[in-house]
C-alpha cells in the first residue's frame, strides 16, 4: 500500500513536470465508462461491422423480393401487309392493323413455391381481307394460370433457399457485431490500464532520476570536502545518464499507449483529440474472487458468439444438403389454366355465294367483348401435370454429396471450436491466479526493496555505507517499482481477457474483425401458361 501510493503521489507530481515542461493542450479527465462509451460511439472498426449487420439485413429483403408480385403490361400498334399467296387475297395483298393492350400479375407463392399469373389483354384490328367477318373487330380476353410442384421445389426451392441462408448470414452479422463490441470494449481497457501502468511508471523513473540526481549532488559535495573518490561522482554520474533515458523510454512508451487508447476512442470528425492529452483516472477496482473454471467453461460453451457464428454455418449448410436433396426429385408439376375470351366490334353480314357481298353491318360494343370474356361465352382451359427428370446422374446429386460433405465438416469445426474455447478459458483462468499470486509477491518486494533504500540512505548519511551500494538500492527499488507496475498491468490485463473471453475470442493481431454476407441473385417469378397438346 506504500509503494502504490508512492507510485500514485509520483504520478501526480511528473504529471505537472510533463505539462510544465512539454505545454500540452488541458487534459481530458477520462474514465473507464467514457472511454468504453466512446469507443462504441466512434469506432470506426466497429461501425464497419454494424453496418454489415445492414447490408446482411438488406439481402434478406432481396431474397423477399423473389415473392414480389410483378406486374407486367404493353401497349402498342402494328401494321402487317401480307403478299398475294393465292386468289382470295386479291391483288394488293392483305393489309392488316392493331391496336393492342395486355396487363398482368403473376407471383410466386410463399407456401408451396407455386406461381400464378391473371392477365387481362384487349385488340382492335381492321383487315381488307375477304375472308374477315368483323372490320374493325374487336377481341379481349382473361386469363387465370396456376403451376403447383409437387416433388421438386415444393418443399424447398431456389428462392426459399436463399431466403434462409440470407437470415442466417443476418443472425451471423447480429453475433459478430455483439463479438466485435465485446473485443473492443476489452481492447479499451487494455488500452486504459496499459496507459495508467505507464504513466505510473514515467512517475517511477522521474523520481529515480531524482533520486540518482541528489545522490550525485551529495557526491559532489563529498568530493569537494574530500570526503569521497572522485570515482564515486563518476559512478553517479552515469548512474543519472543511464535513468535520463530510461525515463526518456518511459516517456516515449507512455505517448505510444496514449496514442493506441486515443485510436480506440477518437471520433475521426474530431482532430483535436489527437492533440488533447487523455487522463486515465479511474482506479482498478482491486481484487476479485478467484473464478470457477468449470462454470466459466460452461457459460463460454453456451454464449460464445464465435461457437453461435459456427452453428449458424451448420444451420446454413443443412439448408444447402435439404435443397439440393430435393432438386434430386423429379420435377412434377400441376399446371392449370382457363381463358375466356370475347370477340365484337363491326360485323359484316354477307349474302350470296362464296364469299358473298357485304349487305349490312351489326356493331357491338366493347361492353359485350368484355362480357364475353368475363363470362361463359367462349372458354379455353387445361389441366394436367408435367414430369422431367435427369437421366443418368445429375448435378444435384453430385452437389448433395459435397454439400453434405460440407455439413460434417461444419459440424466437426463446432467441435474444434469447443474445445479450443474450453483450453482458452481454463488457461485465462490460470493467468488470472498466477497473475494475482504475482502482484501479491511483486507488491512484498518493492515494499522490501524500499525498506532496504531507506536503511542503506541513513546508513550513507552517517558514513556507513557507499555510493555503489546506495546506487544498488535505488536500483533494486526502481526495479521492484516496475515489477509491481507490471503485474499489476498483467493481472488488469488478464481480469479482462477472462471476462471478454466467455462471450468472444481475442482479436488476433492483424485480423479482420468485417463480415461478408453472400450475394442474393434476383429470382422473378416465371408466368404459368397451362398445359396443351402439342400441334
Amino acid at each position: 500500500m506504500i509503494v502504490r501510493t508512492l507510485v500514485l503521489a509520483a504520478t501526480l507530481a511528473v504529471a505537472g513536470t510533463v505539462s510544465a515542461q512539454d505545454t500540452p493542450s488541458p487534459a481530458l479527465p477520462l474514465t473507464l465508462d467514457e472511454a468504453v462509451r466512446r469507443a462504441v460511439a466512434h469506432n470506426p472498426d466497429l461501425t464497419i461491422v454494424r453496418l454489415s449487420t445492414e447490408v446482411d439485413a438488406a439481402h434478406v429483403g432481396e431474397s423477399l423480393t423473389a415473392y414480389t408480385p410483378l406486374l407486367s403490361s404493353v401497349f402498342g400498334r402494328s401494321s402487317a401487309v401480307a403478299p398475294p399467296s393465292n386468289f382470295l387475297l386479291g391483288d394488293g395483298g392483305i393489309d392488316t392493323r392493331d391496336w393492342f393492350s395486355s396487363v398482368g400479375v403473376r407471383q410466386r407463392v410463399p407456401w408451396g413455391n407455386g406461381t400464378w399469373s391473371v392477365s387481362w389483354d384487349a385488340a382492335r384490328t381492321t383487315s381488307n381481307s375477304l375472308l374477315t367477318s368483323f372490320d374493325p373487330a374487336v377481341q379481349s380476353g382473361v386469363q387465370v394460370a396456376f403451376s403447383q410442384p409437387l416433388l421438386k421445389d415444393r418443399a424447398i426451392d431456389t428462392a426459399r433457399q436463399q431466403y434462409l441462408i440470407a437470415k442466417r448470414n443476418e443472425q451471423s452479422s447480429e453475433l459478430r457485431f455483439r463479438e466485435a463490441a465485446v473485443q473492443t470494449v476489452a481492447a479499451v481497457k487494455q488500452a486504459y490500464w496499459t496507459l495508467k501502468a505507464l504513466r505510473a511508471n514515467v512517475a517511477v523513473q522521474q523520481r529515480s532520476l531524482e533520486l540518482a540526481e541528489e545522490l550525485a549532488r551529495q557526491n559532489e559535495a563529498r568530493v569537494r570536502l574530500g570526503q569521497a573518490p572522485a570515482i564515486d561522482l563518476v559512478q553517479v554520474q552515469a548512474e543519472v545518464a543511464d535513468r535520463r533515458e530510461g525515463l526518456i523510454r518511459a516517456k516515449a512508451a507512455e505517448d505510444d499507449a496514449e496514442d493506441r487508447l486515443r485510436r480506440l476512442i477518437v471520433d475521426p470528425a474530431d482532430r483535436g483529440l489527437w492533440t488533447q492529452r487523455l487522463d486515465p483516472v479511474e482506479d482498478p477496482a482491486g481484487r476479485v474472487p478467484l473464478p470457477d473454471v468449470d462454470a466459466a467453461v460452461a457459460k463460454a460453451l453456451d454464449a460464445r458468439y464465435d461457437i453461435a457464428r459456427a452453428r449458424n454455418e451448420v444451420g446454413i449448410a443443412a439448408t444447402t444438403v435439404e435443397y439440393l436433396s430435393n432438386q434430386m426429385l423429379p420435377d412434377v408439376r400441376v399446371e392449370a389454366s382457363y381463358r375466356g375470351s370475347g370477340l365484337g366490334g363491326s360485323q359484316l353480314l354477307r349474302t350470296g355465294g362464296f364469299p358473298g357481298s357485304i349487305t349490312g353491318r351489326v356493331d357491338s360494343g366493347f361492353g359485350d367483348v368484355l362480357g364475353q370474356a368475363f363470362g361463359r361465352d367462349y372458354p379455353t382451359w387445361s389441366l394436367g401435370v408435367t414430369v422431367s427428370r435427369p437421366i443418368g446422374r445429375s448435378f444435384e446429386q453430385v452437389s448433395a454429396v459435397r454439400a453434405s460433405v460440407e455439413r460434417r465438416q461444419a459440424d466437426a469445426r463446432v467441435a474444434s471450436l469447443q474445445l479450443d474455447v474450453a483450453q482458452t478459458i481454463r488457461q485465462a483462468a490460470r493467468q488470472l491466479r498466477s497473475t494475482s499470486e504475482r502482484e501479491d509477491a511483486a507488491r512484498a518486494g518493492a515494499s522490501l526493496a524500499e525498506q532496504r533504500f531507506d536503511a542503506e540512505q541513513r546508513r550513507y548519511a552517517v558514513g556507513l555505507s557507499t555510493s555503489f551500494l546506495v546506487t544498488q538500492a535505488q536500483r533494486d527499488l526502481l526495479q521492484a517499482q516496475v515489477n509491481l507496475l507490471q503485474a499489476t498491468l498483467d493481472y488488469q490485463s488478464s481480469l479482462v481477457s477472462f471476462e471478454s473471453l466467455q462471450l468472444a475470442p481475442a482479436i488476433e493481431s492483424g485480423a479482420d474483425i468485417g463480415v461478408h454476407g453472400s450475394a442474393v441473385v434476383a429470382l422473378p417469378a416465371v408466368a404459368p401458361r397451362g398445359v396443351f397438346r402439342v400441334q
